[in-house]
């Protein structure tokens, strides 16, 4: 039997990847918080569902299709680490990203990303590579 915060994650990332948003940012508590730490078009606090919704909706204007591979998950009572492997795209490289997710009630309250190559993943967003 896995954990619900398991099952909650697998179902956000198979939401995503299909590409229903609205679906997956339902998962979200409506004030959470999405931070994207570090350089990039993208760095900052998305705060609430829409701003979660246009987080995303902007990282697949700079990238494309953005479909990044899971690894591993990690469920625990409060929080799920998630590692996923972001594919190499034309001229872009790939990296590894870790995102950690707080849960309360059922919901995401919080995500952070951290990336293992910050140039990498500021490069692979660059306005220059879509």
């Amino acid at each position: 039997m896995t954990h619900p915060n398991e099952e909650l994650i697998r179902e956000l990332f198979t939401t995503y990847g299909r590409r229903d948003l609205d679906a997956a940012s339902r998962m979200f508590h409506e004030d959470a918080v999405f931070s994207y730490p570090g350089p990039g078009p993208l760095h900052g606090d998305h705060r609430g569902r829409e701003a979660i919704i246009g987080f995303w909706t902007e990282q697949e204007r700079l990238a494309g299709t953005f479909q990044p591979d899971l690894v591993d998950l990690v469920a625990g009572e409060h929080n799920v680490f998630l590692l996923v492997r972001v594919p190499p795209a034309d001229v872009r490289v790939g990296w590894t990203r870790v995102v950690v997710y707080e849960i309360t009630g059922g919901k995401i309250a919080a995500a952070r990303v951290f990336e293992d190559d910050p140039s990498a993943a500021a490069a692979y967003f660059a306005e220059d590579t879509a």
